[in-house]
Protein backbone atom coordinates (compact mmCIF):
# COMPACT_ATOMS: atom_id res chain seq x y z
CA UNK A 1 0.00 0.00 0.00
CA UNK A 2 1.41 3.35 -1.06
CA UNK A 3 2.30 5.82 1.65
CA UNK A 4 0.84 9.31 1.77
CA UNK A 5 4.10 11.04 0.62
CA UNK A 6 4.26 8.70 -2.39
CA UNK A 7 0.69 9.49 -3.37
CA UNK A 8 1.35 13.23 -3.09
CA UNK A 9 4.53 12.87 -5.16
CA UNK A 10 2.76 11.01 -7.96
CA UNK A 11 -0.09 13.53 -7.93
CA UNK A 12 2.38 16.40 -8.32
CA UNK A 13 4.18 14.65 -11.18
CA UNK A 14 0.85 13.92 -12.89
CA UNK A 15 -0.27 17.53 -12.60
CA UNK A 16 3.02 18.84 -13.99
CA UNK A 17 2.90 16.47 -16.94
CA UNK A 18 -0.72 17.38 -17.65
CA UNK A 19 0.13 21.06 -17.54
CA UNK A 20 3.07 20.60 -19.90
CA UNK A 21 0.97 18.62 -22.38
CA UNK A 22 -1.81 21.23 -22.27
CA UNK A 23 0.66 24.05 -22.80
CA UNK A 24 2.23 22.28 -25.77
CA UNK A 25 -1.17 21.56 -27.28
CA UNK A 26 -2.13 25.21 -26.91
CA UNK A 27 1.06 26.37 -28.62
CA UNK A 28 3.04 27.17 -25.52
CA UNK A 29 6.01 28.30 -27.58
CA UNK A 30 3.97 31.33 -28.66
CA UNK A 31 1.99 32.12 -31.81
CA UNK A 32 3.70 30.93 -34.96
CA UNK A 33 4.63 33.45 -37.62
CA UNK A 34 2.70 33.26 -40.89
CA UNK A 35 4.68 31.73 -43.72
CA UNK A 36 6.11 34.14 -46.24
CA UNK A 37 3.87 34.04 -49.29
CA UNK A 38 5.16 34.55 -52.83
CA UNK A 39 3.45 37.95 -52.77
CA UNK A 40 5.39 38.97 -49.64
CA UNK A 41 8.68 37.73 -51.08
CA UNK A 42 8.17 39.57 -54.36
CA UNK A 43 7.07 42.80 -52.65
CA UNK A 44 10.00 42.70 -50.23
CA UNK A 45 12.47 41.95 -53.00
CA UNK A 46 11.24 44.97 -54.94
CA UNK A 47 11.13 47.19 -51.84
CA UNK A 48 14.69 46.37 -50.78
CA UNK A 49 15.89 47.14 -54.30
CA UNK A 50 13.90 50.37 -54.49
CA UNK A 51 14.91 51.93 -51.16
CA UNK A 52 18.02 54.05 -50.72
CA UNK A 53 18.00 53.12 -47.01
CA UNK A 54 20.48 50.26 -46.42
CA UNK A 55 18.44 49.20 -43.39
CA UNK A 56 15.43 48.43 -45.60
CA UNK A 57 16.42 44.86 -46.39
CA UNK A 58 14.36 41.98 -47.68
CA UNK A 59 14.77 40.30 -44.29
CA UNK A 60 13.45 43.35 -42.42
CA UNK A 61 10.52 43.58 -44.81
CA UNK A 62 9.58 39.91 -44.42
CA UNK A 63 9.92 39.97 -40.63
CA UNK A 64 7.68 43.04 -40.55
CA UNK A 65 4.97 41.31 -42.56
CA UNK A 66 5.35 38.11 -40.56
CA UNK A 67 4.63 40.04 -37.36
CA UNK A 68 0.99 40.26 -38.50
CA UNK A 69 -1.06 37.23 -39.55
CA UNK A 70 -3.12 39.36 -41.93
CA UNK A 71 -0.13 39.59 -44.26
CA UNK A 72 -0.61 35.98 -45.33
CA UNK A 73 -4.22 36.73 -46.28
CA UNK A 74 -3.37 39.63 -48.63
CA UNK A 75 -4.32 38.91 -52.25
CA UNK A 76 -2.43 41.73 -53.94
CA UNK A 77 0.07 44.52 -53.31
CA UNK A 78 -2.55 47.08 -52.17
CA UNK A 79 -3.82 44.58 -49.60
CA UNK A 80 -0.28 43.95 -48.42
CA UNK A 81 0.46 47.67 -48.17
CA UNK A 82 -2.69 48.17 -46.08
CA UNK A 83 -1.30 45.68 -43.55
CA UNK A 84 2.15 47.25 -43.65
CA UNK A 85 0.77 50.73 -42.97
CA UNK A 86 -1.35 49.30 -40.16
CA UNK A 87 1.79 47.79 -38.59
CA UNK A 88 3.51 51.17 -38.93
CA UNK A 89 0.56 52.95 -37.29
CA UNK A 90 0.77 50.53 -34.38
CA UNK A 91 4.48 51.23 -33.91
CA UNK A 92 3.93 55.00 -34.09
CA UNK A 93 1.14 54.73 -31.51
CA UNK A 94 3.40 52.69 -29.19
CA UNK A 95 6.09 55.38 -29.28
CA UNK A 96 3.46 58.08 -28.78
CA UNK A 97 2.35 56.29 -25.60
CA UNK A 98 5.94 56.50 -24.33
CA UNK A 99 6.00 60.21 -25.13
CA UNK A 100 2.78 60.78 -23.19
CA UNK A 101 4.18 58.91 -20.17
CA UNK A 102 7.37 60.97 -20.24
CA UNK A 103 5.32 64.16 -20.46
CA UNK A 104 3.51 63.25 -17.26
CA UNK A 105 6.80 63.28 -15.35
CA UNK A 106 8.57 66.13 -17.14
CA UNK A 107 8.90 69.50 -15.45
CA UNK A 108 6.80 72.32 -16.83
CA UNK A 109 8.63 74.98 -18.77
CA UNK A 110 11.66 72.82 -19.56
CA UNK A 111 13.15 72.15 -22.98
CA UNK A 112 12.30 68.47 -22.58
CA UNK A 113 8.63 69.23 -21.93
CA UNK A 114 8.34 71.40 -25.05
CA UNK A 115 10.17 68.85 -27.21
CA UNK A 116 7.98 66.02 -25.96
CA UNK A 117 4.84 68.10 -26.49
CA UNK A 118 5.83 68.69 -30.10
CA UNK A 119 6.50 64.97 -30.56
CA UNK A 120 3.11 64.12 -29.10
CA UNK A 121 1.41 66.32 -31.71
CA UNK A 122 3.64 65.09 -34.53
CA UNK A 123 3.02 61.40 -33.81
CA UNK A 124 -0.73 61.97 -33.59
CA UNK A 125 -0.56 63.79 -36.94
CA UNK A 126 1.44 60.91 -38.40
CA UNK A 127 -1.28 58.41 -37.47
CA UNK A 128 -3.99 60.66 -38.91
CA UNK A 129 -2.02 61.02 -42.14
CA UNK A 130 -1.48 57.27 -42.39
CA UNK A 131 -5.23 56.82 -42.01
CA UNK A 132 -5.63 59.00 -45.12
CA UNK A 133 -3.02 56.92 -46.96
CA UNK A 134 -5.00 53.77 -46.19
CA UNK A 135 -8.22 55.43 -47.34
CA UNK A 136 -6.55 56.19 -50.69
CA UNK A 137 -5.84 52.50 -51.18
CA UNK A 138 -9.28 51.34 -50.02
CA UNK A 139 -11.06 53.83 -52.28
CA UNK A 140 -9.22 52.71 -55.41
CA UNK A 141 -9.34 49.21 -56.94
CA UNK A 142 -6.03 47.41 -57.30
CA UNK A 143 -4.02 48.87 -60.16
CA UNK A 144 -6.04 52.10 -60.39
CA UNK A 145 -4.21 54.22 -57.84
CA UNK A 146 -1.69 55.52 -60.33
CA UNK A 147 -0.50 58.88 -59.09
CA UNK A 148 2.17 60.29 -56.82
CA UNK A 149 -0.38 60.96 -54.09
CA UNK A 150 0.12 57.75 -52.12
CA UNK A 151 3.94 58.01 -51.88
CA UNK A 152 3.56 61.67 -50.97
CA UNK A 153 1.03 60.72 -48.31
CA UNK A 154 3.42 58.25 -46.66
CA UNK A 155 6.24 60.76 -46.98
CA UNK A 156 4.11 63.43 -45.28
CA UNK A 157 3.53 61.10 -42.33
CA UNK A 158 7.28 60.43 -42.12
CA UNK A 159 7.87 64.20 -42.05
CA UNK A 160 6.05 64.31 -38.71
CA UNK A 161 8.44 61.77 -37.23
CA UNK A 162 11.41 63.70 -38.62
CA UNK A 163 10.12 66.90 -36.98
CA UNK A 164 9.92 65.06 -33.68
CA UNK A 165 13.49 63.85 -34.01
CA UNK A 166 14.77 67.35 -34.79
CA UNK A 167 13.14 68.69 -31.63
CA UNK A 168 14.54 65.86 -29.49
CA UNK A 169 18.15 66.45 -30.56
CA UNK A 170 20.42 67.63 -27.73
CA UNK A 171 17.65 67.18 -25.17
CA UNK A 172 18.97 65.19 -22.17
CA UNK A 173 17.12 62.07 -21.05
CA UNK A 174 15.30 61.31 -24.32
CA UNK A 175 17.88 59.02 -25.90
CA UNK A 176 15.52 55.98 -25.92
CA UNK A 177 12.96 58.02 -27.85
CA UNK A 178 15.57 58.95 -30.43
CA UNK A 179 16.29 55.25 -30.91
CA UNK A 180 12.57 54.53 -31.27
CA UNK A 181 12.26 57.39 -33.74
CA UNK A 182 15.09 56.03 -35.86
CA UNK A 183 13.42 52.63 -36.01
CA UNK A 184 10.19 54.30 -37.06
CA UNK A 185 12.03 56.17 -39.80
CA UNK A 186 13.33 52.87 -41.19
CA UNK A 187 9.78 51.48 -41.17
CA UNK A 188 8.55 54.62 -42.94
CA UNK A 189 11.25 54.10 -45.57
CA UNK A 190 10.10 50.50 -45.98
CA UNK A 191 6.55 51.67 -46.61
CA UNK A 192 7.76 54.32 -49.05
CA UNK A 193 9.54 51.59 -50.98
CA UNK A 194 6.45 49.37 -50.92
CA UNK A 195 4.27 52.11 -52.43
CA UNK A 196 6.93 53.06 -55.02
CA UNK A 197 4.99 51.24 -57.80
CA UNK A 198 2.32 53.95 -57.44
CA UNK A 199 4.87 56.68 -58.10
CA UNK A 200 4.20 56.91 -61.84
CA UNK A 201 3.19 60.56 -62.03
CA UNK A 202 6.69 61.91 -62.62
Amino acid sequence: MATMPSIVFFLIVFMLLSSAIATQAAGGSGPSKPKATSLMVEACKNASGESDDPDVTQELCLSTFQSDNRSAEAKDLPGLVLVSIDILKGRVTDVDVKVKRMLQTSKKGTVAMYALSICEVQYENAVRTLNICQAMIKDHPAGHLQSMHLPRCVDAADYNAIECRINLENVPGVEPLLTDNERLHILFNLNLALVAPYNVGH
